[in-house]
Protein backbone atom coordinates (compact mmCIF):
# COMPACT_ATOMS: atom_id res chain seq x y z
CA UNK A 1 0.00 0.00 0.00
CA UNK A 2 1.28 3.45 -0.65
CA UNK A 3 1.21 5.93 2.00
CA UNK A 4 1.20 9.86 2.55
CA UNK A 5 3.93 11.32 4.78
CA UNK A 6 0.92 11.72 7.03
CA UNK A 7 0.04 8.11 7.07
CA UNK A 8 -2.56 8.09 4.68
CA UNK A 9 -3.49 5.55 2.10
CA UNK A 10 -2.25 6.87 -1.31
CA UNK A 11 -4.29 6.10 -4.42
CA UNK A 12 -3.22 6.76 -8.13
CA UNK A 13 -5.34 7.07 -10.93
CA UNK A 14 -3.99 7.01 -14.66
CA UNK A 15 -6.18 8.76 -16.02
CA UNK A 16 -6.44 8.57 -20.37
CA UNK A 17 -8.42 10.26 -23.12
CA UNK A 18 -8.65 7.67 -26.11
CA UNK A 19 -7.40 7.92 -29.11
CA UNK A 20 -7.86 10.13 -32.21
CA UNK A 21 -11.24 9.88 -33.61
CA UNK A 22 -13.23 11.35 -36.63
CA UNK A 23 -16.80 12.24 -36.34
CA UNK A 24 -17.04 12.87 -39.95
CA UNK A 25 -17.71 10.70 -42.66
CA UNK A 26 -19.04 10.77 -46.60
CA UNK A 27 -19.03 14.42 -45.68
CA UNK A 28 -21.27 14.26 -42.70
CA UNK A 29 -21.27 14.49 -39.21
CA UNK A 30 -21.86 10.69 -37.75
CA UNK A 31 -25.54 9.81 -36.58
CA UNK A 32 -23.96 8.90 -33.49
CA UNK A 33 -20.66 10.40 -31.69
CA UNK A 34 -21.22 7.29 -28.86
CA UNK A 35 -19.82 4.11 -31.50
CA UNK A 36 -17.05 6.18 -33.37
CA UNK A 37 -14.43 3.85 -33.42
CA UNK A 38 -10.38 4.56 -33.37
CA UNK A 39 -8.96 5.96 -36.69
CA UNK A 40 -5.59 4.17 -37.68
CA UNK A 41 -3.97 7.35 -35.58
CA UNK A 42 -5.71 6.76 -32.56
CA UNK A 43 -4.80 2.82 -32.77
CA UNK A 44 -1.28 3.43 -32.84
CA UNK A 45 -1.95 6.39 -30.30
CA UNK A 46 -2.86 3.24 -28.01
CA UNK A 47 -0.09 0.91 -28.71
CA UNK A 48 1.85 4.17 -27.99
CA UNK A 49 0.25 4.28 -24.72
CA UNK A 50 0.61 0.16 -23.48
CA UNK A 51 4.34 0.76 -24.42
CA UNK A 52 5.04 3.93 -22.20
CA UNK A 53 2.93 2.20 -19.51
CA UNK A 54 4.44 -0.82 -19.89
CA UNK A 55 6.54 -1.35 -16.36
CA UNK A 56 3.80 0.07 -14.47
CA UNK A 57 1.25 -2.09 -12.49
CA UNK A 58 -2.18 -1.59 -13.03
CA UNK A 59 -4.79 -3.57 -10.64
CA UNK A 60 -7.43 -2.66 -12.69
CA UNK A 61 -8.06 -0.85 -16.18
CA UNK A 62 -10.95 0.92 -16.40
CA UNK A 63 -13.32 2.74 -19.36
CA UNK A 64 -16.47 4.10 -19.73
CA UNK A 65 -17.59 0.92 -22.35
CA UNK A 66 -17.74 3.46 -25.17
CA UNK A 67 -15.65 1.51 -28.45
CA UNK A 68 -13.35 4.07 -28.26
CA UNK A 69 -12.36 3.88 -24.48
CA UNK A 70 -12.24 -0.22 -25.27
CA UNK A 71 -10.01 0.34 -28.00
CA UNK A 72 -7.71 2.49 -26.76
CA UNK A 73 -7.11 0.50 -23.27
CA UNK A 74 -7.02 -3.06 -24.96
CA UNK A 75 -3.46 -3.39 -25.11
CA UNK A 76 -2.61 -2.43 -21.86
CA UNK A 77 -5.31 -4.57 -20.80
CA UNK A 78 -4.03 -7.54 -22.80
CA UNK A 79 -0.19 -6.87 -21.51
CA UNK A 80 -1.52 -7.71 -17.85
CA UNK A 81 -4.20 -10.47 -18.38
CA UNK A 82 -7.11 -7.89 -17.07
CA UNK A 83 -10.45 -6.92 -18.29
CA UNK A 84 -11.74 -4.11 -19.08
CA UNK A 85 -14.21 -3.04 -16.55
CA UNK A 86 -16.63 -0.82 -17.90
CA UNK A 87 -18.51 2.20 -16.28
CA UNK A 88 -21.29 3.52 -18.50
CA UNK A 89 -21.83 6.11 -15.87
CA UNK A 90 -18.05 7.72 -17.27
CA UNK A 91 -19.63 7.71 -21.50
CA UNK A 92 -18.88 11.02 -22.52
CA UNK A 93 -20.87 14.25 -22.36
CA UNK A 94 -24.22 13.80 -24.29
CA UNK A 95 -24.68 15.53 -27.35
CA UNK A 96 -26.52 15.92 -30.56
CA UNK A 97 -24.41 17.45 -33.03
CA UNK A 98 -27.70 18.05 -35.50
CA UNK A 99 -29.24 19.76 -32.63
CA UNK A 100 -27.12 22.60 -32.25
CA UNK A 101 -28.28 26.07 -33.74
CA UNK A 102 -25.81 26.72 -36.19
CA UNK A 103 -25.21 30.10 -35.15
CA UNK A 104 -23.65 28.86 -31.57
CA UNK A 105 -22.32 25.96 -32.82
CA UNK A 106 -19.22 27.51 -31.90
CA UNK A 107 -19.60 27.39 -28.38
CA UNK A 108 -19.17 23.92 -28.80
CA UNK A 109 -15.42 24.85 -28.55
CA UNK A 110 -16.00 26.62 -25.08
CA UNK A 111 -17.87 23.89 -23.23
CA UNK A 112 -19.83 24.72 -20.54
CA UNK A 113 -18.79 28.11 -20.21
CA UNK A 114 -22.30 29.73 -20.26
CA UNK A 115 -25.85 28.31 -18.40
CA UNK A 116 -27.09 27.64 -21.87
CA UNK A 117 -24.56 26.53 -23.33
CA UNK A 118 -25.41 22.40 -23.46
CA UNK A 119 -28.47 23.71 -25.28
CA UNK A 120 -27.10 25.39 -27.85
CA UNK A 121 -24.57 22.90 -28.96
CA UNK A 122 -27.39 20.20 -28.95
CA UNK A 123 -26.45 19.16 -25.14
CA UNK A 124 -28.78 16.30 -24.18
CA UNK A 125 -28.08 16.93 -20.68
CA UNK A 126 -27.39 19.28 -18.38
CA UNK A 127 -23.94 20.63 -17.63
CA UNK A 128 -24.58 19.79 -13.70
CA UNK A 129 -26.12 16.72 -14.04
CA UNK A 130 -22.95 15.53 -16.51
CA UNK A 131 -20.57 16.60 -13.66
CA UNK A 132 -22.48 15.13 -10.74
CA UNK A 133 -22.87 11.97 -12.89
CA UNK A 134 -18.98 11.43 -13.56
CA UNK A 135 -17.75 12.63 -10.14
CA UNK A 136 -19.93 10.53 -8.30
CA UNK A 137 -19.23 8.04 -10.06
CA UNK A 138 -15.22 8.17 -9.40
CA UNK A 139 -15.35 8.66 -6.05
CA UNK A 140 -17.74 5.39 -5.87
CA UNK A 141 -14.79 3.79 -7.59
CA UNK A 142 -12.34 5.25 -4.96
CA UNK A 143 -14.20 3.78 -2.13
CA UNK A 144 -13.41 0.27 -3.92
CA UNK A 145 -10.60 -2.32 -3.47
CA UNK A 146 -7.35 -1.26 -5.24
CA UNK A 147 -4.28 0.89 -5.26
CA UNK A 148 -3.17 2.10 -8.49
CA UNK A 149 -5.59 1.68 -12.03
CA UNK A 150 -5.38 3.17 -15.34
CA UNK A 151 -9.31 4.82 -16.78
CA UNK A 152 -9.64 5.62 -20.25
CA UNK A 153 -12.57 7.83 -21.06
CA UNK A 154 -13.20 10.99 -22.79
CA UNK A 155 -12.35 14.71 -23.03
CA UNK A 156 -15.30 16.37 -21.51
CA UNK A 157 -15.56 14.06 -18.66
CA UNK A 158 -11.76 14.23 -17.76
CA UNK A 159 -11.89 17.88 -17.72
CA UNK A 160 -15.16 17.89 -15.46
CA UNK A 161 -12.75 15.26 -13.22
CA UNK A 162 -10.10 17.39 -12.97
CA UNK A 163 -12.19 20.33 -12.04
CA UNK A 164 -12.94 18.21 -9.43
CA UNK A 165 -9.73 17.38 -8.42
CA UNK A 166 -9.11 21.21 -8.42
CA UNK A 167 -12.69 22.05 -6.36
CA UNK A 168 -13.87 23.96 -9.29
CA UNK A 169 -17.56 23.96 -10.21
CA UNK A 170 -17.85 22.62 -13.90
CA UNK A 171 -17.91 26.33 -15.73
CA UNK A 172 -13.98 25.62 -15.24
CA UNK A 173 -13.99 22.86 -17.68
CA UNK A 174 -12.61 24.08 -20.81
CA UNK A 175 -9.72 25.01 -19.19
CA UNK A 176 -8.41 21.63 -19.18
CA UNK A 177 -7.46 20.86 -22.54
CA UNK A 178 -7.05 17.26 -23.48
CA UNK A 179 -5.28 16.20 -26.09
CA UNK A 180 -6.18 12.32 -28.23
CA UNK A 181 -4.33 9.66 -26.09
CA UNK A 182 -3.05 12.23 -23.48
CA UNK A 183 -2.31 11.11 -19.87
CA UNK A 184 -3.08 12.75 -16.54
CA UNK A 185 -1.80 11.40 -13.36
CA UNK A 186 -3.92 11.63 -9.92
CA UNK A 187 -3.30 11.07 -6.18
CA UNK A 188 -5.79 10.42 -4.09
CA UNK A 189 -5.28 10.37 -0.38
CA UNK A 190 -7.81 8.27 2.05
CA UNK A 191 -8.70 8.86 5.43
CA UNK A 192 -8.71 5.79 7.90
CA UNK A 193 -12.42 6.22 7.36
CA UNK A 194 -12.71 5.93 3.77
CA UNK A 195 -13.72 9.37 2.89
CA UNK A 196 -10.94 11.40 0.74
CA UNK A 197 -8.60 13.56 2.24
CA UNK A 198 -6.61 15.24 -0.51
CA UNK A 199 -6.19 15.23 -4.43
CA UNK A 200 -3.11 15.80 -6.15
CA UNK A 201 -2.59 16.35 -9.88
CA UNK A 202 0.98 15.11 -10.44
CA UNK A 203 1.13 15.00 -14.86
CA UNK A 204 -1.34 17.06 -16.79
CA UNK A 205 -2.57 16.14 -20.61
CA UNK A 206 0.76 14.03 -21.30
CA UNK A 207 0.95 13.06 -25.07
CA UNK A 208 2.23 9.64 -25.97
CA UNK A 209 4.87 11.03 -28.34
CA UNK A 210 7.13 12.94 -26.40
CA UNK A 211 8.69 13.89 -29.26
CA UNK A 212 6.35 16.28 -30.31
CA UNK A 213 5.15 17.86 -27.72
CA UNK A 214 3.94 20.97 -29.43
CA UNK A 215 0.49 21.75 -28.65
CA UNK A 216 -2.00 23.18 -31.61
CA UNK A 217 -3.37 26.66 -31.06
CA UNK A 218 -7.26 25.03 -31.65
CA UNK A 219 -8.58 22.63 -28.62
CA UNK A 220 -10.12 19.31 -29.71
CA UNK A 221 -13.38 21.34 -28.84
CA UNK A 222 -12.76 23.69 -31.36
CA UNK A 223 -11.68 22.20 -34.28
CA UNK A 224 -14.98 19.65 -33.50
CA UNK A 225 -16.94 22.80 -33.57
CA UNK A 226 -15.04 24.07 -36.98
CA UNK A 227 -15.72 20.76 -38.66
CA UNK A 228 -18.96 20.85 -37.96
CA UNK A 229 -19.30 24.82 -39.15
CA UNK A 230 -17.75 23.93 -42.62
CA UNK A 231 -19.79 21.12 -43.16
CA UNK A 232 -22.81 23.21 -42.70
CA UNK A 233 -21.53 25.57 -45.53
CA UNK A 234 -20.72 23.31 -48.03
Amino acid sequence: MNKSLDGLQRKRIYLFRHGDVSYFGSGKVTDDPNMVDLTELGQEQARMIDENTKDINFDRILCSGLPRTEQTGFHMAKRRNLSMEAYPQLKEFQWDPKLGREFDIKKLGFLFESESNEEEIGGLEGAQEFYDRVSSCLESIIKEEWSQIAIVLHGAVNAALLCWANDLEIRFASKFEQDHASMNILDIDINSDGSIKRKIIRRLNVPPDLSNIDADIATSWEKTANQIMKLRNT
